[in-house]
């Protein structure tokens, strides 16, 4: 399927409508994030009756979102290894096995706060290991057009689940205790197991054998660092992020201290978050026609802004149902924005490598965040953490501006594979390097400062596809003669730069040949280390 820019659709339901895969995902996925949303009203919950201390409340998030500071992108670089459904699979059966551990402690009577942080820590650690390669299956399953409408219904999904995952936790939480919670979840896995085992998954198409592990790991981060499209996402991403995780950071004492809720009330609380995350889904894609990703995300951070300090001032539960609701609402708007932003820029090579960096800083600011609001509020008080962190996120969102995230849909990371595979006058092996490749331009002198303009771009495409050092010298004997060099680690990554070479990196090759002396082509010249 051709990546060029398309005009994305309407409808929210479309990518239901037009592609069952997609569809019984959705639905699995959708029972198990119940289930997920149900263990975190049921352990919120009962961590406030294990400690009165508001930074170990605080850790629970912490316990949450700190695996994936550390795992994501290995987690991604697996996921792109191996085929990402039989991963899913196994990463699934492992998050079964810890929710019915916790929940069985916890009806014995033997759970205990940090009993509670380790198993909860565990689950973090699945989630870690699951996300890249769920964000990176959806491009797999729905066309480019789609793709907004889509993360939107997962967002949507999840916000779902969130409303009945809460209000079934709450009944359930008022009538058998966390515990039966804890075991509801367990049991929740067992039909996205399912729709895993019956998916006819097409693998990556490829001749070259994986990567391993490390390397892997480190042409993720290569790819990252030179990509402006996923850092200007990761920019944006971390400057509201950060600030709005106090929300999630101090949701159990703000319900319990801040608005006097019971049980019930806490999961109405939780509910209406996801209602209002619900009912602005079925507008993203209307949105999106008419505001680019940056001027949602602005006007986003400054409604959830305004919709927490609003909630620290009243201190009136029926206006902080509303007031959360809009938090709710701007928390999904920038979170398929962004989402939306970080799959567009990745090709699908090393997209489950690159979701995971740009989740790693996400969940970072989720894991960071809540520690420091949780340790403010414990040394000041709830509203004073409240108002700093909405205050610093209404500046961030003017600060972030200056990296946009617009226009990566038009991005075409479809493989060109309009390299010529080199043929070499000796036997090589694919494990001998580095190599060096050399290429030569006679490039127009009144267009010498464009050439070099271009290159620049060239050169970090070079990295991204899995060079570890580029270069642009000029013959000093010859002006506008300009030779390129770059290199890899060894000739099977040379290999895979041919399989990686992307219609949008295409594109800027063509501009630099339209500088050169006209009836020249640029000069190539393949190296391999010397050895007896």
């Amino acid at each position: 399927m051709s990546e060029t820019a398309v005009k994305p659709s309407m409808s929210p339901w479309t990518p239901l409508r037009n592609n069952r895969v997609f569809l019984f995902l959705w639905i699995a996925t959708l029972v198990s994030n119940i289930g997920t949303w149900m263990h975190d009203v049921g352990a919120g919950w009962l961590v406030t009756s294990l400690t009165d201390s508001e930074f170990v409340v605080a850790l629970m998030q912490t316990a949450t979102s700190l695996p994936a500071f550390f795992l994501l992108l290995p987690s991604g670089a697996l996921a792109d290894i191996f085929d990402r459904r039989l991963y899913l699979m196994t990463a699934n059966i492992g998050q079964a096995i810890v929710a019915a551990t916790l929940g069985f402690l916890t009806l014995s009577g033997l759970i205990e706060v940090w009993s509670l942080l380790l198993l909860t820590l565990m689950l973090g650690i699945g989630t870690a290991m699951v996300m890249p390669a769920w964000q990176s299956i959806i491009p797999e399953v729905v066309k480019r057009e789609d793709l907004s409408g889509a993360i939107a219904l997962n967002t949507m999904g999840m916000n779902i689940s969130r409303v009945l995952g809460a209000l079934v936790a709450g009944v359930i939480i008022a009538a058998a205790g966390p515990g039966a919670v804890f075991v509801t979840n367990a049991v929740t896995f067992t039909l996205i197991i399912i729709v895993l085992l019956r998916w006819k998954r097409t693998p990556l198409e490829t001749t070259l054998p994986p990567e391993p592990l490390i390397p892997a790991v480190r042409t993720g981060l290569r790819y990252a660092r030179h990509s402006p499209a996923l850092l200007f996402t990761i920019y944006r991403s971390i400057g509201f992020y950060f600030f709005a995780s106090v929300m999630w950071a101090l949701f159990p004492v703000i319900a319990r201290d801040l608005l006097g809720a019971d049980e019930f009330g806490y999961a109405m609380l939780f509910a209406f978050i996801s209602i209002g995350a619900i009912i602005n889904a079925m507008f993203i894609p209307r949105l999106r026609a008419r505001f680019n990703n940056d001027q949602l995300i602005t006007g986003a951070s400054l409604v959830f802004a305004t919709g927490m300090i609003i909630t620290a001032l009243t201190q009136i539960y029926i206006i902080a149902l509303f007031t959360l609701a809009l938090c709710g609402s701007a928390w999904i708007t920038v979170m398929t924005c962004a989402q939306t932003a970080a799959q567009t820029a990745l090709p699908n090579w090393v997209r489950s490598r690159g979701i995971g960096v740009f989740l790693t800083f996400f969940m970072g600011s989720l894991a960071i965040g809540p520690a420091i609001w949780g340790g403010l509020a414990q040394l000041t008080t709830i509203p004073v953490a409240i108002y700093t962190a909405s205050i610093c996120l209404a500046v961030s969102a003017f600060f972030t501006r200056r990296w946009p995230v617009s226009g990566n849909e038009g991005l075409d990371h479809t493989p060109s594979r309009h390299w010529k595979l080199p043929q070499p006058a000796f036997e090589i092996k694919h494990e001998q390097g580095p190599v060096m490749i050399n290429i030569t331009y006679q490039v127009k002198p009144e267009s010498r400062h464009e050439f070099l303009l271009a290159m620049e771009q060239l050169g970090k495409a070079r990295r991204r596809d899995g060079a570890w050092e580029w270069g642009i010298m000029e013959d000093i004997s010859k002006p506008c003669s300009f030779q390129e060099f770059f290199l890899v680690h060894s000739w099977l990554d040379h290999l895979r730069q041919h399989e990686r070479i992307s219609n949008q990196d295409a594109m800027i090759q063509t501009r630099v040949k339209d500088y050169l002396v006209a009836d020249t082509e640029p000069v190539i010249t393949h190296f391999i280390k010397a050895k007896l």
